[in-house]
């Protein structure tokens, strides 16, 4: 039987939570309660075996998506548990009106092609994720110097002009983005965006995080040229003197040059998420 989760589930479905978390990044029941706009539980004999929950939004494209995760108790997969809760959870978003739903798989953990087939989803895109642990490089001979909003103008260009090709292969929307997606996404943490000039040109940016290189991007003119492979050294230099040990990035699926950089530096494997999705309907 399928039901919406109760306060008296709490205790069952932490306990299902903690043991996907040992793998899975995922909110804890309170957070599901109060984020999701369908949070249910599925049930045999007082025995919670599956839970799946959605979570709305309005995506970059100006369309309504459910992002929905789905998690059934290792004995009992592959009994339909989870198709009925996705079936379950797609009826009621429809009357929502809900467009497109998305659910993210981490592919070196688990297969989720042939349950997402069964269940009519498609694979929409991927993102590698790479780790590097090594020495520092030699410093760069290069100034970057940290981004100020009088560089906006010439900031979102590069990021249309270096991102547009990867959008339009892994069908992202909107494939030129705009004035504030970069604000939302790009420059969320840009205090710790570094910038690359030639003659009052960006020539290339990144973006520093714990550990992370947020966002790596080279201008479409100065492709080619090392700008790229100056970018990321500087930025793993920078990080490592922060103390941070190992660096992780991640690139789309797609873009070719930044995997090649990436492995030429010294970057291995760790993770890839694949992101598979279902249009309900076309506006």
């Amino acid at each position: 039987m399928i039901r919406s989760y109760q306060d008296d589930d709490i205790e069952q479905v932490t306990q299902l939570i903690n043991i996907a978390s040992s793998k899975y990044k995922m909110l804890d029941t309170n957070e599901i309660k109060e984020s999701s706009v369908e949070f249910i539980v599925y049930v045999e004999q007082e025995v919670i075996l599956g839970i799946a929950y959605a979570i709305s939004l309005i995506n970059d494209a100006n369309e309504s998506e459910a992002q929905i995760k789905v998690f059934v108790d290792t004995p009992y997969r592959l009994h339909g548990i989870g198709k009925s809760l996705v079936g379950y959870l797609e009826r009621n978003l429809i009357k929502r009106n809900t467009v497109m739903i998305t659910s993210y798989f981490k592919v070196d953990l688990v297969n989720p092609a042939g349950f997402c087939d069964k269940a009519g989803y498609k694979k929409w895109w991927g993102s590698p994720e790479l780790f590097y642990v090594g020495p520092g490089f030699p410093d760069v001979a290069v100034d970057f110097v940290l981004y100020e909003d009088k560089y906006f103008d010439s900031y979102l260009q590069v990021v249309q002009e270096s991102f547009y090709e990867v959008h339009v292969i892994n069908d992202i929307k909107p494939y030129i983005v705009t004035e504030e997606i970069v604000r939302r996404y790009k420059l969320n943490n840009k205090e710790n965006v570094y910038l690359l000039f030639e003659d009052d040109k960006i020539l290339a940016s990144v973006t520093i995080g714990k550990g992370t290189v947020e966002n790596l991007m080279v201008s479409k003119t100065a492709q080619g040229k090392g700008y790229g492979k100056k970018a990321l050294q500087f930025a793993i230099n920078k990080m490592m003197s922060q103390g941070n040990k190992e660096i992780r990035i991640s690139y789309m699926e797609g873009n070719d040059s930044a995997k090649k950089l990436y492995l030429s530096l010294g970057f291995k494997p760790l993770h890839n998420t694949h992101v598979y999705r279902r249009i309900i309907k076309n506006n």
